[in-house]
């Protein structure tokens, strides 16, 4: 193989490029470069990598890669490494998926999501449903229940509750 060659298989083996084209089968193609008449120069079709979004600040002493698709450092790829002793990975069972990180350890392992945090956990949605869809609502303190026989019949405020769980309307 000759020197261009090897310059043109170098210059390949990295591309950098915004998404352009998301397709559910066929995955993405990135943006390279503009054609001369203005139009996206595409990578092929590209596959899923995964989905979601994160933000996993690195920590001192975390192992990285760089990589500089124009041999321009400023313009370089952090690629995360892998672990060290000073940064271990947060778990052995290679059959789970784990976050820790914050105070906080997320896993997801056999289909069961497992939540630890060290101070407590807030749940922010329009609404929760606790052991599957279709459940009975979930009475709080101050919400009214009907007793309907004895000398307590009426409608009631609740006066006590959980220690652990609570709610906001």
């Amino acid at each position: 193989m000759d020197v261009e060659a090897l310059r043109n298989a170098f210059g390949r083996m990295i591309t950098v490029g915004p998404v352009e084209h998301v397709d559910a089968a066929k995955g993405y193609r990135l943006k390279l470069g503009e054609n001369p008449d203005g139009s996206p120069y595409l990578s092929p079709w590209l596959p899923h990598p995964e989905t979601g979004k994160t933000s996993i600040p690195l920590e001192k002493g975390q192992i990285v890669g760089v990589i500089n698709p124009g041999g321009d450092p400023r313009q370089g790829l952090l690629i995360r490494g892998g672990y060290s002793e000073d940064h271990a990975s947060p778990n052995d069972n290679m059959a789970a998926n784990v976050f820790a990180a914050a105070g906080v350890r997320i896993s997801v392992v056999d289909g069961v999501l497992h939540i630890r945090a060290d101070s407590h956990v807030v749940v922010e949605a329009p609404s929760v449903s606790l052991g599957g869809e279709g459940g009975k609502p979930v009475a709080r303190i101050g919400d009214l229940v009907e007793v309907r026989s004895g000398s307590s019949a009426g409608r009631w405020p609740i006066v006590e509750g959980s220690s652990v769980v609570k709610a906001v309307d």
